[in-house]
């Protein structure tokens, strides 16, 4: 239990020393105020910037749905990028020779030494991500309209899902990789271009990032989207577990 504690301990320091918390707080929370303004003044700023003699541009007023779904398209970019980095160097002390021959000739399980780091950095950013989503959801209520709070309790869950998720492949390809650049470097390729999943016929009823647009789907359709993250978050950690647990120490500088 001491391990396990002091573990996350640790981590929680390493986020706030290395400036990752500080990122994770303020890109959230930029996106979770401004997407609510951003949202209302894009059809102005469309029919500005489009509209000639010949061409008139008709946009839509923007509606709370639009605010949020502008919150969570930014979000899970920049946001996902910066939730992959805390996920990969959350094992950063595997890949340096000195670190790792430290933990592991100290620790009795290894386990107890890992999981600690890994859901301290999913309790961080998905706090993050939801503190942002309820200002977003604030703001919105004071530029355009109240949201309804069924549809910001549905919203928040399913991306919380996906960034845990998202979190959960970096930690596998560190695991794997022990390169932190090559790790960082090919979740944020890989969760880039799992949104295509969306253009293959059916993908759409089984795809985690359905879950993206938990805000305006029904609770029926997200069942098998919620079963396949939760699946390969499950699978991601599993196969991490066991790729540590036999990986020797890395000798090389």
């Amino acid at each position: 239990m001491n391990l396990v504690l002091t573990s996350a301990h640790v981590e929680f320091k390493r986020l706030t020393r290395t400036g990752l918390l500080t990122g994770l707080v303020a890109v959230f929370a930029f996106f979770g105020v401004s997407s609510p303004a951003l949202a209302l003044l894009l059809p102005d700023l469309l029919r500005s910037a489009a509209s000639t003699e010949q061409l008139t541009v008709h946009a839509a007023t923007a509606t709370p749905g639009d605010a949020l779904a502008l919150y969570v398209q930014s979000a899970m970019q920049l946001g996902l990028v910066l939730a992959a980095a805390v996920a990969v160097t959350a094992l950063g002390w595997d890949a340096r020779p000195g670190s790792s021959v430290f933990y592991r000739t100290r620790s009795v399980s290894l386990a107890a030494l890992v999981l600690p780091r890994v859901l301290v950095g999913w309790v961080v950013v998905v706090v993050c991500h939801l503190a942002a989503l309820t200002a977003a959801a604030v703001s919105t209520a004071v530029v355009i309209a109240p949201v309804e709070s069924q549809e910001i309790v549905r919203l928040g869950a399913a991306t919380s899902a996906y960034l845990v998720m998202a979190m959960a492949i970096g930690h596998v390809l560190m695991a794997t990789l022990r390169r932190t650049a090559a790790a960082l470097a090919t979740t944020t390729l890989l969760m880039l271009v799992l949104p295509l999943l969306n253009s293959l016929p059916g993908a759409v009823a089984w795809a985690p990032t359905a879950l993206l647009a938990a805000a305006t789907a029904s609770s029926g359709a997200l069942v098998v989207p919620y079963l396949t993250t939760i699946g390969t978050t499950a699978a991601c950690l599993l196969v991490a577990a066991r790729v540590t647990a036999h990986r020797s120490i890395r000798r090389d500088a």
